[in-house]
């Protein structure tokens, strides 16, 4: 089922009309307009229970926690880009969004400590963040987080829509220049994967 998918959003947004999970929609409409296969994950509806920091992956490269972080870490691996998106909270990515990337530390040992991880690219991923304030150094941490959590799944950061000064639900709705933006980073990974 999941095999032929080309691009999967995962939305991390615990609130309805979220403004990151809107873009989110839009982007992957565009994508699937242009062509490409795509998938929506709403991770903030799983149960995915934080790293406990224990170090039971370090000699397995497996998670010991049992919950639905193991239905998704085969998705993780599959050749297909990702785009997370996720709103942001004290210059974070939201709780949700982190404690998903926090289980990825399974994904990182068997590419770094065991080695055991193909180190072929599996294709590129993408931020799409959304936050209250207009902070110069609102997107800072959510960026490096993501370049690193990408690292470890063997994808390349390939860009991001940033959106500040977006507090009520369904605010962004009326940027149109966004939502353009949205609509064209759609048709970009629709026409980057259309040519492979």
């Amino acid at each position: 089922m999941h095999r032929s998918v080309q691009l999967r959003g995962l939305a991390a947004s615990p609130r309805q009309g979220a403004n990151s999970t809107l873009l989110l929609d839009t982007v992957l409409a565009e994508a699937e307009r242009g062509g490409c296969r795509v998938e929506k994950i709403e991770i903030f509806r799983l149960n995915i229970r934080p790293c406990q920091g224990c170090g039971g992956c370090d000699s397995t490269g497996v998670c010991v926690l049992e919950d639905d972080m193991h239905r998704i870490y085969p998705l993780l691996q599959e050749p297909a880009d990702i785009i997370l998106a996720a709103p942001i909270y004290f210059y974070t990515l939201s709780a949700v969004a982190k404690a998903f990337i926090d289980r990825s530390q399974a994904l990182w040992v068997r590419k770094y400590r065991l080695r055991s991880q193909p180190l072929l690219p599996r294709g590129d991923g993408y931020l799409i963040a959304t936050g209250a304030t207009r902070g110069k150094r609102l997107f800072e941490c959510p960026r490096l987080t993501m370049r690193y959590f990408y690292d470890a799944l063997n994808r390349n950061y390939a860009g991001d829509l940033l959106v500040p000064g977006v507090e009520n639900e369904g605010a962004v709705l009326a940027k149109e220049a966004v939502m353009e933006e949205a609509c064209a980073l759609g048709r970009a990974i629709a026409a980057k994967t259309n040519s492979m």
